[in-house]
């Protein structure tokens, strides 16, 4: 505990001194990978805890040409309930980012999920209360504190997951007051602006970017049509979808013979879905995102896409493939969803192991 005690004062020493080390320099990434389910999304703590991500993985990742993670943490894993700093989880993520620097990985950090707001929430008490917006610039003071140590070549911030705010404005304004907090001490930071509702990209070209900060990162999520993505999940509309195929991408992702069999209620989930999908299909999704992000001189980037194996491995390998094709085709840095989990290609439970080389080898060149 005294090293995470001067690991901590370091820190906010360097937040006072208004970041010093930081130079104006690229934060250069292009292929990467969430960390999902460790620090967020999970109540494992303690030893257990430390063992599910691991210099271990961060070898691997490197050795197959990733060059970035994006690591989702969750309020209720880095703070207790009273907002001090949970210190085993400030230690397992200088723990993290240093072995990542070390082997040449950028880590982008991504605060996740509130105890005021998740992505699923469509409700959620961030939007309506001006103190849970307080108390969101002050959980990003103190993360400052502990992340500002890193060089800006290696280390980003991300505020906040998938935000669904009422309105795109009403989220563009907290993240620019967000931003303003951060400029306060560190100038150079590298900063992502997800866009609203859920980070569709449809809504980027609703970011507000200040004038003249070309240090920030404008980010969508991509998991379209969730028919293939999200089949049969079970926290979807999806999950009462029981007819076995076949599916099929490039093309009517279900052909009109399988789609009259269905009953009315699958018919109604699967309606919205029911038209051809492909590469040039995507392209048309993303192409006002491309061009907004052109006009503001900003880095677009793809910080979440992946797809679940329910739709077939086929299937599965020739969606992915087709979003990786256009994020490279436009020079849109990319992470999949995600590392160790049912989206992924690792095993959490065997290290070292890959279990789906082929999906793997979707992402790296």
């Amino acid at each position: 505990m005294k090293r995470l005690s001067i690991i901590i004062i370091s820190a906010a020493a360097l937040l006072l001194a208004g970041c010093a080390g930081n130079k104006a320099t690229k934060f250069d990434f292009h292929q990467g990978v969430n960390v999902g389910n460790w620090l967020s999304q999970s109540w494992v703590m303690g030893e257990q805890r430390e063992k599910i991500f691991t210099d271990e993985d961060i070898e691997l990742l490197v050795s197959n040409g990733f060059d970035h993670i994006r690591l989702p943490v969750d309020e209720s894993q880095l703070f207790n309930r009273d907002m001090t700093l949970n210190e085993s989880t400030v230690a397992l993520i200088h723990k993290t980012i240093g072995s990542c620097i070390e082997h040449g990985l950028k880590v982008i950090f991504d605060l996740h999920i509130l105890r005021s707001f998740n992505f699923l929430d469509n409700d959620a008490p961030l939007w309506k209360s001006e103190e849970e917006q307080d108390k969101l610039v002050n959980m990003w003071r103190d993360i400052q504190g502990i992340l500002c140590e890193y060089p800006v070549t290696d280390v980003a911030y991300e505020f906040l997951n998938e935000a669904v705010a009422p309105t795109d404005e009403q989220w563009s304004d907290l993240m620019l007051r967000l931003l303003a907090m951060v400029r306060e001490t560190e100038k150079d930071r590298v900063v992502v602006f997800g866009a609203n509702m859920q980070n569709q990209v449809g809504h980027v070209k609703n970011i507000k970017v200040p004038e003249g900060d070309k240090n920030i990162i404008l980010a969508f999520h991509f998991y379209e049509p969730l028919l293939i993505t999200h089949y049969q999940a079970s926290w979807t509309p999806l999950r009462i979808l029981k007819f076995n195929g076949p599916m099929q991408y490039p093309g009517q992702l279900i052909p009109d013979s399988v789609y009259e069999a269905l009953n009315d209620e699958e018919k109604a989930v699967v309606e919205p879905y029911n038209h051809s999908y492909d590469k040039d299909w995507i392209r048309a999704q993303w192409k006002e995102a491309i061009d907004y992000a052109k006009e503001k001189g900003l880095t677009l980037y793809l910080g979440e896409f992946g797809c679940m194996v329910n739709c077939g491995e086929e299937v599965r390998l020739a969606w992915l493939k087709d979003v990786v094709d256009v994020a490279r085709e436009n020079g849109i840095p990319y992470s999949m969803w995600e590392y160790n989990s049912q989206f992924g290609f690792a095993d959490r439970n065997n290290k070292g192991v890959i279990h789906n080389r082929p999906l793997m080898e979707v992402f790296v060149k």
